[in-house]
Protein backbone atom coordinates (compact mmCIF):
# COMPACT_ATOMS: atom_id res chain seq x y z
CA UNK A 1 0.00 0.00 0.00
CA UNK A 2 2.23 2.64 -0.99
CA UNK A 3 -0.12 5.04 -2.13
CA UNK A 4 -2.06 4.87 0.64
CA UNK A 5 -3.89 8.30 0.95
CA UNK A 6 -4.13 8.15 4.96
CA UNK A 7 0.14 7.41 5.02
CA UNK A 8 2.05 9.72 6.73
CA UNK A 9 4.93 11.17 4.40
CA UNK A 10 7.49 14.10 4.87
CA UNK A 11 6.32 17.90 4.06
CA UNK A 12 9.22 19.44 4.83
CA UNK A 13 12.06 19.54 7.87
CA UNK A 14 12.76 22.43 10.12
CA UNK A 15 15.61 23.30 12.06
CA UNK A 16 13.90 23.12 15.08
CA UNK A 17 10.99 21.99 17.72
CA UNK A 18 9.56 25.28 17.84
CA UNK A 19 9.99 26.18 13.64
CA UNK A 20 8.30 22.77 13.51
CA UNK A 21 5.36 23.34 15.58
CA UNK A 22 4.87 26.95 13.99
CA UNK A 23 4.98 24.98 10.78
CA UNK A 24 1.90 22.44 12.65
CA UNK A 25 0.16 25.25 14.22
CA UNK A 26 -0.37 26.85 10.74
CA UNK A 27 -1.46 23.69 8.86
CA UNK A 28 -3.55 23.02 12.07
CA UNK A 29 -5.24 26.50 11.24
CA UNK A 30 -6.07 25.83 7.76
CA UNK A 31 -7.66 22.42 8.74
CA UNK A 32 -4.84 20.35 7.30
CA UNK A 33 -3.92 17.71 10.08
CA UNK A 34 0.09 17.36 10.75
CA UNK A 35 2.41 15.86 13.07
CA UNK A 36 6.07 16.55 13.73
CA UNK A 37 8.70 13.87 15.02
CA UNK A 38 10.71 16.00 17.10
CA UNK A 39 12.09 13.17 19.52
CA UNK A 40 15.60 12.00 17.51
CA UNK A 41 16.51 15.70 17.43
CA UNK A 42 15.66 16.22 21.50
CA UNK A 43 18.03 13.45 22.29
CA UNK A 44 20.82 12.86 20.02
CA UNK A 45 20.94 16.04 19.18
CA UNK A 46 25.01 15.79 19.00
CA UNK A 47 24.59 13.00 16.63
CA UNK A 48 21.98 14.33 14.26
CA UNK A 49 22.64 18.56 14.35
CA UNK A 50 23.28 18.25 10.82
CA UNK A 51 20.48 16.44 9.37
CA UNK A 52 17.87 18.33 10.16
CA UNK A 53 15.97 15.68 12.39
CA UNK A 54 12.63 17.23 13.10
CA UNK A 55 10.37 16.33 10.36
CA UNK A 56 6.70 17.22 9.76
CA UNK A 57 4.77 15.21 8.28
CA UNK A 58 0.90 15.39 6.41
CA UNK A 59 -1.20 12.76 5.65
CA UNK A 60 -0.43 11.91 1.50
CA UNK A 61 -3.88 12.91 0.03
CA UNK A 62 -2.93 16.59 2.04
CA UNK A 63 0.42 16.96 0.58
CA UNK A 64 -0.11 19.42 -2.02
CA UNK A 65 -2.53 21.75 0.07
CA UNK A 66 -0.28 21.46 2.92
CA UNK A 67 2.51 22.87 0.67
CA UNK A 68 0.24 25.60 -0.73
CA UNK A 69 -0.75 26.40 2.47
CA UNK A 70 3.40 26.96 4.07
CA UNK A 71 3.86 28.79 0.91
CA UNK A 72 1.00 31.30 1.87
CA UNK A 73 1.83 31.74 5.22
CA UNK A 74 4.93 32.01 4.08
CA UNK A 75 4.06 35.05 1.81
CA UNK A 76 1.75 36.61 4.34
CA UNK A 77 4.57 36.74 6.98
CA UNK A 78 5.79 40.61 7.91
CA UNK A 79 9.58 40.69 8.14
CA UNK A 80 10.14 43.44 10.69
CA UNK A 81 13.11 45.78 10.13
CA UNK A 82 14.38 45.91 13.72
CA UNK A 83 16.44 49.18 12.93
CA UNK A 84 13.09 51.13 12.64
CA UNK A 85 11.43 49.99 15.55
CA UNK A 86 11.62 52.41 18.73
CA UNK A 87 11.85 50.70 21.87
CA UNK A 88 11.29 53.29 23.79
CA UNK A 89 13.65 54.15 27.17
CA UNK A 90 13.95 52.34 30.63
CA UNK A 91 11.56 54.50 33.28
CA UNK A 92 14.04 56.94 35.20
CA UNK A 93 13.64 54.58 38.42
CA UNK A 94 15.12 51.42 36.38
CA UNK A 95 17.74 53.17 35.05
CA UNK A 96 18.90 54.36 38.35
CA UNK A 97 19.11 51.24 40.03
CA UNK A 98 20.97 49.60 36.76
CA UNK A 99 23.45 52.39 37.08
CA UNK A 100 23.89 52.25 40.77
CA UNK A 101 24.43 48.41 40.86
CA UNK A 102 27.49 47.56 42.28
CA UNK A 103 30.22 45.70 40.10
CA UNK A 104 32.33 42.92 41.59
CA UNK A 105 35.74 43.99 41.83
CA UNK A 106 37.01 40.53 40.05
CA UNK A 107 34.61 40.94 37.28
CA UNK A 108 36.46 44.24 36.24
CA UNK A 109 39.76 43.04 36.94
CA UNK A 110 39.24 40.06 34.92
CA UNK A 111 38.40 42.15 31.81
CA UNK A 112 40.74 44.47 32.20
CA UNK A 113 44.04 42.47 32.87
CA UNK A 114 42.96 38.65 32.30
CA UNK A 115 44.07 38.46 29.23
CA UNK A 116 47.59 40.17 29.76
CA UNK A 117 47.19 37.44 32.59
CA UNK A 118 46.70 34.55 30.72
CA UNK A 119 49.51 35.61 27.98
CA UNK A 120 51.82 36.06 30.22
CA UNK A 121 51.68 32.30 31.81
CA UNK A 122 51.61 31.00 29.01
CA UNK A 123 54.94 32.46 27.99
CA UNK A 124 56.07 31.34 31.17
CA UNK A 125 54.97 28.05 30.36
CA UNK A 126 56.46 27.92 27.32
CA UNK A 127 60.50 29.28 28.74
CA UNK A 128 59.37 26.44 31.30
CA UNK A 129 59.13 23.25 28.64
CA UNK A 130 62.07 25.03 26.47
CA UNK A 131 64.35 24.92 29.09
CA UNK A 132 63.75 21.38 30.11
CA UNK A 133 62.50 21.99 33.67
CA UNK A 134 59.10 20.75 33.21
CA UNK A 135 59.18 17.09 34.60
Amino acid sequence: MPNDPDSLVDLTNARSEFEASIMIGVLKDRGIPAFTFANAGMTLQWEVAGSLPFRVCVRRDDLDSAREALREARSESVDIDWKQVEVGSLPDAAQKQLDDEPRPFVLEWLTRWGLAVVAFAMALWAVWVATGRLV
